[in-house]
């Protein structure tokens, strides 16, 4: 494998070359003094930073542009003109491939985004005009340390794409290996940083003094995408990351991930297979090839349920661009620069979601809601409640958006886009993407998809495979009556795990403590150091009776644990599952013995 090191050059604005995010450098570029305090109506210090502002708009004039640009718009947003989120997705456009990155960014963020600025959003284009080949072919023979009449036996001069990250052009290798050729577009990473720098500055300066500003964390936003910005640009990375893909997803027969040449691969090119097919979405084209689309959109989905809840791995970005279907019906991947990780607790409180649209369990949904922070503490949930229960299961049992009757919850839409109770943490940005994505490209394949009925077959599997690793998941799945109170027994059974563990750090501060009076033992009345030995070992039996008593208590609920699965097996009609819970009770009885016999003989060793 080529890769090729990044020539560490200084440049004008102070910026090096660099493939990573780096905060420190970012903020060192553009600094307002830091404030550990709210400094509202103080005009000095409002002052000061408006003056630091005017100074760096007269230094540098990429700074001036994107503040200028930023003034004019907001001036419309505050004048409340209908047309903001169209100026805005211009705006975007006229500052350039960063700020068309926010911009997609942005899209997937309702939380703090008006609904009307996110649609207008989606629509932005990821295109910018092609840069001339005469400055391609340099760059390219640079990257790949040879001629490219040495690497390709063909090679297209036209790009077949140009976005903002970089230009896509088909080739041929000298092994007649059909291919394609993502060449980044140069000095990309610079640029990056001296927008974020920028950006950023701007971002603190309106959380500090605006009202659009307040509350937002703007600037851990801004943080957060240009983590996202520095991970598309490392070519290497997502030539990784289509390895992981073919890996995950081999034994999936209507899947294709195109190989890598990694001999023809550095951080800022990427050559990878090239594997002709229709655009997912082009449904005539389809048809044409005898392709079902109804099917095509449920082996999409299932293969993202794989990726998803199975490897915690998965494309998040799957646009129509990106997703094409070959003449065999194979559904093939292109583009793996943003993927997303999730673990394995968190997948499984999502598929508890899943589990709670299927079951239409709306309080049990809220309660999983609340448990991965999705819900802001203190909202008011009813208008939340009542749009799910009157649209949100009807929309995903298949019921077209335009055909829902909304005269009945407008009051409710109205609350909650007021108050917006959810909010959506940073982890869960690239899900939300991936998932409003996909059902798009769904939909357009089935106008009656119905995630319910492709999630069903899914989940069961999914929870046969799950019930060795969770039993507290398989325990909501199997009693959802009683789904609240298998929630409280995990929490009471992890806060009671942790007691051994802070008896232990109390144990070895005070044995730390001890020796340490020790050691000054000439400089301290022995009375006194009796004194507090005494008090010491006092406190250790304590802390270790306290030890025990929380080991009897996880025992009780254990036991009453096996009581509540079996009472409520034995009532179940199967016979196998009533013998089943029949043995369970007999078992706890005998555990319960034990358990007393355990806690007579340990309380006698105390004493």
């Amino acid at each position: 494998m080529t890769s090729v090191l990044e020539k560490k050059v200084s440049i004008n604005n102070g910026f090096k070359s660099r493939l990573w995010y780096d905060k420190k450098l970012v903020q060192e570029r553009y600094k307002l003094p830091e404030r550990n305090i709210v400094f509202n109506g103080n005009i000095f210090t409002f002052t000061h930073e408006s003056f630091l502002l005017s100074y760096y708009c007269l230094r540098d004039p990429r700074f001036r542009k994107i503040t200028k640009v930023f003034f004019r718009l907001f001036r419309k947003i505050l004048k409340k003109d209908p047309g903001s989120p169209v100026h805005l997705k211009e705006a975007f456009l006229e500052l350039g491939p960063t700020f068309i990155k926010i911009g997609q960014f942005l899209s997937s963020r309702p939380d703090i985004i008006p609904e009307e600025f996110i649609g207008v959003l989606s629509e932005l284009q990821d295109s910018l005009p092609p840069i001339p080949f005469s400055e391609i072919k340099p760059f390219l023979e640079k990257e790949l340390r040879k001629p490219l009449n040495m690497i390709f036996k063909s090679f297209d001069e036209e790009p077949i794409a140009s976005a903002s990250i970089g230009q896509v052009y088909k080739g041929e290798l000298i092994n007649g290996a059909k291919i394609v050729v993502k060449v980044q577009r140069p000095d990309l990473n610079i640029l990056f940083y001296r927008d974020l720098a920028i950006i950023r500055c701007l971002a603190t300066f309106l959380e500090r003094y605006t009202k659009i500003g307040k509350g937002r964390e703007w600037v851990q936003i801004i943080d957060e995408i240009g983590r996202t910005l520095f991970e598309e640009i490392d070519f290497i990375q997502e030539g990784k990351n289509a390895d992981h893909f073919r890996r995950n997803l081999k034994h999936e027969e209507r899947i294709y991930i195109p190989r890598v040449f990694w001999h023809h691969t550095t951080k800022k090119v990427l050559t990878i297979e090239y594997v002709p097919g229709i655009k997912i979405t082009d449904i005539a084209s389809l048809k044409n090839k005898n392709h079902n689309p109804k099917e095509l959109a449920k082996i999409l989905v299932n293969a993202y349920f794989k990726q998803f809840f199975k490897d915690g791995f998965y494309h998040a970005d799957p646009h129509p661009g990106n997703i094409v279907v070959k003449d065999d019906g194979t559904i093939v991947f292109y583009d793996f620069g943003m993927v997303g990780r999730i673990s394995e607790n968190v997948r499984e409180e999502l598929a508890n979601v899943l589990i709670n649209i299927v079951r239409n369990d709306t309080d049990a949904l809220l309660d999983t809601l609340k448990e991965l922070d999705l819900l802001k503490s203190g909202s008011d949930l009813q208008p939340l409640k009542r749009v799910i229960e009157k649209a949100a299961y009807k929309y995903y049992e298949g019921t077209k958006l335009n055909s829902l009757n909304v005269s009945d919850i407008e009051d409710d839409l109205k609350i909650l886009i007021d108050e917006k109770p959810m909010k959506l943490p940073s982890k869960f940005t690239y899900t939300l993407r991936m998932t409003g994505t996909l059902e798009g490209v769904c939909r357009t394949l089935d106008p009656d998809f119905s995630l319910i009925s492709v999630t069903k077959p899914y989940l069961q599997n999914w929870l046969k495979d799950k019930l060795p690793k969770s039993k507290w998941f398989y325990l909501k799945y199997l009693f959802p009556e009683e789904n609240k109170f298998v929630g409280k027994i995990k929490a009471y059974s992890a806060v009671i795990r942790s007691l051994p563990r802070y008896v232990n750090e109390i144990e070895k501060k005070n044995g730390k403590h001890l020796n340490e009076t020790g050691t000054n033992k000439e400089n301290i009345n022995n009375t006194e150091i009796k004194k507090e030995i005494r008090e010491k070992k006092f406190l250790k039996a304590e802390a270790t009776k306290f030890y025990l008593k929380s080991k009897l208590s996880y025992g009780i609920i254990f036991v009453f644990c096996l009581v509540f699965i079996g009472r409520i097996m034995v009532e179940k009609t199967d016979p196998i599952i009533s013998l089943t819970g029949f043995t369970i009770l007999i078992f706890s009885v005998f555990a319960s013995f034990s358990l007393a016999g355990w806690a007579y003989l340990k309380g006698k060793v105390v004493e």
